[in-house]
């Protein structure tokens, strides 16, 4: 039997490690693209959702705004001219009041994916912001249209202190309203271009 020396084998052996080594690299690399890939997909969608999802709130904001407005206008009158009527007047008023619905699902799936965690901190800070100042405005019209037609308001003689609160509480809602309208189209605009970065990126 013939005796194999080590300059017979050890270069094949080093090559089939080197193709066994380079083999593992490739796959490596391929398995990150992948990753990249995923992760600038889940990105762009989450975009995509934030775009959409903040220009339906925006447009409920726009709807709804001028009526409150022209509540705040009534209500304010009345108080102005001492003209406020009766407990079922005032109660008419303030339950015509609507505050727009706003939505926060893009916001609650970004966190619960992760893609958050994947986007630049300025478009993190925009859009937390703007969802924060939303929390706001959400929390603002359920407590406060409890506090408008609770029972110790409903009464004759302190109809006059329940118009002025009513006055004050609709004054605050528009300026939140007009303030998130802004707030929105800054979003809308950072949202939008990172969007568009996004997507010459992945091109």
């Amino acid at each position: 039997m013939a005796k194999h020396s080590v300059s017979d084998w050890l270069p094949r052996v080093l090559f089939e490690s080197f193709l066994i080594t380079v083999s593992i690299l490739v796959a490596l690399a391929l398995d990150e693209w992948r990753e990249n890939r995923q992760d600038e997909e889940a990105i762009q969608q989450a975009l995509s959702n934030f775009a959409s999802e903040i220009q339906r709130n925006k447009a409920r904001i726009e709807d709804t705004a001028p009526f409150n407005r022209g509540l705040l206008e009534v209500l304010r009158h009345r108080y102005e001219t001492k003209d406020i009527g009766s407990v079922d007047d005032y109660v008419n008023m303030v339950e015509s009041y609507a505050p727009a619905e706003l939505r926060t699902t893009a916001w609650e799936t970004a966190l619960a994916t992760g893609s958050l965690a994947e986007m630049e901190y300025n478009l993190v800070s925009v859009l937390s912001f703007t969802y924060s100042k939303q929390n706001d405005y959400q929390v603002a019209t359920q407590s406060g249209m409890a506090d408008l037609t609770s029972l110790q308001n409903l009464a004759d003689d302190r109809l006059e202190l329940a118009t002025y609160n009513a006055v004050r509480y609709l004054t605050g809602i528009s300026s939140r309203e007009s303030e998130l309208n802004v707030i929105y189209n800054e979003a809308l605009t950072v949202v939008n271009n990172a969007l568009t970065a996004n997507g010459d990126g992945s091109g």
